[in-house]
């Protein structure tokens, strides 16, 4: 199942099925058509039925009298008939042992046994089957039978938490308890409280640090503020999602197109998008006797970060919890006896002195980070080379990872030869995004920007004619700071640059026109700084200004997408992040602020001038689509930005 190639794959994600294939399939076919194809199907929560009614109708689909119409993959083996169901299945599982692509039901529908790391179409995809129940954790037979998962299950997967590889997405049936700490409390739903979700769901997912984690289970949607890991560079995104078919009408189906990370630049991984908040699992372990200081590091650190998209609520003084995997083994072992697994894990323990559990080899010497359980306490284990964990008694090398803009030399030495020449950050605390390897055209304080061009300037970005305008009042939109795209800028930013927007829609229509905004997001070895071209159009063309560019797309051979309508700039900027990931992208605004958007998967190519070749084809100056060939002389554009700042004068939010 493995992909290969640098095209995105499509996904699709479900909440609970529980039975309902055809209400499910109906959705997804219509998905697919509108914006597919698909390649596959992943389901989390109880995916079979909650009463025995619905054993029938489940039945067809396995046994092939129904066809299932895209490659599904499922987690939650639990709900009426699901023993039935799956017993052909587990007779194949049992044949089959370890096999952690999953065991074939019946044509395209596969089930995703215990725990493990699906790779499909490149996606690496860490999963932990079924549900959690406590009486049930230690008993192998009765797990199975119960569609519970068992500790050998959660210990499996946390072994692949060392891997070096990025996890694409993690999938678990029931949500982490403690994933709302930090959040924006406006968008949690009414139901969802401190005491949601499992230990075992949250543990992992703070382990193996997922860019995506997929939950059901609770029986509603929530997205989450993507959240950032610590020692990681990436961020992860949560989404609960709700049961299908649902009467609340609650979203039940996600779709997604991340690019693999094993195809990423680190830099591209590391982008950081603006409504970013400290990781809730890292608020949830801080200590009482240290939260003042600990939250104080957080605010002042990571959550410098988190303010770039507004104030969130961090709640470092709201419920403090751990997980630890010992507590559901109490009931059998002696405490003394066991091995803190947050140690070995960790290679810390956030109960310092007053854990119950062991930290040394009985003589002193720390036991090291990631060694088998069984090796350690047995000197040996059954599973021989098979076994992920170490067998070594020796703590391997420490590696921290190289935090996201730093200069790889001072991080390494301390110091840096290239001194102030440097492009990358010379400061631990407070890394700058990285400068551009050569002149930069619209950095502010590169010796190469058309300052004659520029009509104002803001605390986070500025605004400037166009070089080789296609019309009087065709204007740009950057930061100031050198960033790649608008998805990866703050919200301040964001906020500042549609002040400008909103000046620049007034002021045009108070002189009868109406507004284009377009952004092409090319990646560029020597780097791309962001900006937005503002093209005014008369009020009499606006209704025109769609079909123009679904016209141009159809002829280009691609089709645009639209993102959702009625949605603030912050959220349509989170919405456009969702959908292009770290793909270069071109996204169009138009006059009735109706936003479509087409992302360019790995090698796909787009004219450099599409956007405004297109509004001059619409302005019936087709000739003026390439910039190069209406440049002007230096006191022309001189002249022409003169007259623009006195006509934007009484618009300008700066002034």
């Amino acid at each position: 199942m493995s992909g290969s190639g640098s095209t995105a794959p499509r996904i699709l994600i479900a909440g609970d099925v529980c039975g309902r294939l055809a209400a499910l399939y109906k959705r997804v076919a219509s998905v697919n058509k509108s914006n597919g194809p698909f390649d596959a199907l992943l389901c989390v929560g109880q995916f079979f039925p909650s009463d025995p009614s619905g054993i029938e109708d489940m039945q067809k689909y396995i046994d092939g009298t129904e066809p299932i119409p895209l490659p599904t993959f499922f987690v939650g083996n639990y709900g009426e008939g699901a023993n039935l169901l799956l017993s052909a299945s587990k007779l194949k599982a049992a044949q089959a042992g370890l096999s952690m692509e999953g065991i074939p039901v019946c044509q395209n529908l596969t089930w995703l046994i215990g725990s493990g790391i699906l790779n499909l179409h490149g996606l690496r995809i860490a999963y932990l089957g079924a549900k959690y129940i406590p009486d049930l954790y230690q008993d192998a037979k009765g797990a199975a039978a119960a569609g519970a998962h068992h500790e050998d299950d959660v210990d499996a997967l946390r072994a692949f938490a060392d891997d070096k590889a990025v996890t694409d997405l993690f999938l678990s049936n029931e949500w982490p308890l403690g994933v709302t700490n930090g959040a924006d409390l406006v968008n949690v739903p009414p139901n969802v409280n401190a005491a949601t979700g499992t230990m075992i769901a949250a543990d992992l997912a703070t382990e193996l640090k997922p860019r995506y984690h997929f939950a059901g289970t609770e029986g509603v949607f929530y997205a989450r503020e993507p959240y950032l890991n610590p020692d990681a560079d990436h961020c992860t995104r949560f989404i609960g999602l709700a049961t299908v078919g649902n009467d609340k009408k609650q979203k039940f189906l996600h779709a997604l197109s991340p690019m693999p990370a094993s195809t990423m630049a680190l830099s591209d991984l590391a982008i950081r998008p603006p409504n970013l908040t400290v990781s809730p699992y890292e608020i949830a372990r801080i200590e009482s006797k240290s939260a003042g200081s600990r939250a104080t590091n957080l605010r002042n650190g990571l959550a410098k970060d988190t303010s770039r998209g507004g104030k969130h609520p961090v709640d470092v003084d709201g419920q403090y919890w751990r997980y630890d995997v010992g507590q559901t083994k109490r009931q059998r072992r002696d405490d003394g006896d066991r091995v803190c697994v947050e140690f070995v894990t960790r290679g810390t323990c956030s109960r310092e002195g007053n854990c119950r559990f062991k930290h040394d080899l009985g003589d002193g010497t720390p036991i090291p980070k990631g060694a088998c359980f069984e090796f350690v306490t047995k000197g040996s284990c059954e599973r021989g080379a098979d076994c992920r964990y170490r067998h070594s008694l020796e703590n391997p090398e420490r590696r921290e990872p190289l935090p996201a803009g730093v200069c790889f030399d001072f991080f390494k030495t301390g110091k840096c030869d290239r001194g102030a020449d440097c492009r990358f950050s010379h400061s631990l605390d407070n890394p700058a995004p990285p400068r551009p390897t050569g002149p930069c055209w619209f950095c502010l304080s590169s010796p190469e920007v058309s300052t004659h061009l520029v009509l104002s300037v803001g605390d986070h970005c500025y605004c400037a004619l166009a070089k080789g305008p296609v019309v009087q009042g065709h204007v740009l939109l950057l930061p100031i700071e050198h960033f790649p795209s608008t998805v990866s800028l703050a919200f301040d930013v964001l906020d500042e640059m549609q002040k400008y927007i909103d000046g620049l829609r007034e002021c045009h229509r108070s002189q009868g026109n109406a507004i284009v905004i377009f952004e092409r997001y090319i990646q560029l070895r020597a780097g791309t700084h962001a900006h937005i071209q503002i093209i005014p159009i008369p009020e009499a063309e606006a209704q025109s200004a769609r079909g123009a560019f679904e016209t141009a797309a159809m002829q280009a051979g691609f089709e645009f997408q639209s993102l959702p309508s009625g949605k603030s700039h912050r959220q349509a900027r989170e919405a456009l992040w969702e959908l292009v990931q770290n793909r270069n992208y071109f996204y169009v605004e138009l006059p009735d602020q109706a936003r479509l958007v087409h992302p360019l998967d790995g090698g796909a190519k787009m004219s450099m001038q599409f956007g405004r070749e297109v509004v001059a084809t619409l302005l019936n100056k087709p000739e003026r689509g390439d910039w190069k060939a209406c440049v002007m002389s230096k006191d022309e554009e001189t002249n022409m930005a003169e007259e623009f700042k006195q006509l934007f004068t009484n618009f300008d939010p700066m002034l």
